[in-house]
């Protein structure tokens, strides 16, 4: 087992009464929701951890893994580079 970090991209979506918060693992197109953005968290990990598992059952979590950006050194995975920058936009009204 590896720890890797993991991006988690934060919404909220008002129009949701129930589950509100959605969380977005862009690496693994992986999302969920949640009441709160604490339990839209914990329900992403629980949603990646299942895709994982699944890829491992099928022998295709190396290829997952490659395809969203990791790369093998020996036996470690390292995760992708993000970057995070400004962009301007034209306004939208």
């Amino acid at each position: 087992m590896q720890n890797l970090p993991m991006t988690i991209k934060m919404m909220y979506d008002g129009r949701s009464k129930e589950a509100p918060y959605v969380a977005y693992n862009p690496e693994l197109d992986v999302s969920s929701c949640g009441k709160t953005e604490e339990k839209a968290r914990k329900n992403l990990h629980e949603a990646v951890e299942i895709v994982l598992e699944e890829a491992e059952k099928k022998g295709k979590l190396n290829q997952l893994l490659e395809e969203a950006g990791f790369e093998k050194e020996k036996k470690n995975w390292k995760s992708p580079r993000i970057i995070f920058e400004p962009f301007r936009f034209p306004a939208v009204n």
